[in-house]
């Protein structure tokens, strides 16, 4: 297979600036993002607070354009990142889509 994409992955990222919501599955624990992008495997996001790797979320996301269906998935924290303006990084690895 050959991808003719500068990024050598096997899914393309698609920029997404949307507000989502998380709750750890483990202790219930919610809180609120913003999508930095999405591919068909993983999102990445950005919270105030770190969450460890190997973290399970549930993940909703509702964009403000009837023509995009909702997102709702579990997702695997891969890695927090601290951002230079403040906040995490959140990358995730898309278990399952509801």
């Amino acid at each position: 297979m050959s991808i003719d994409y500068d990024e050598k992955r096997d899914f393309r990222r698609m920029a997404a600036q949307h507000a989502l919501q998380f709750r750890n599955l483990e202790d219930g624990e919610e809180g609120q993002g913003t999508c930095i992008n999405l591919s068909a495997t993983g999102i990445l996001f950005s919270a105030d607070q770190p969450l460890p790797t190997g973290t399970r979320l549930q993940i909703e996301m509702t964009p403000p354009y009837a023509v995009v269906a909702p997102f709702d998935a579990e997702v695997e924290v891969v890695r927090a990142t601290p951002r230079e303006e403040g906040g995490y990084e959140i990358a995730g690895r898309i278990v399952r889509m509801d």
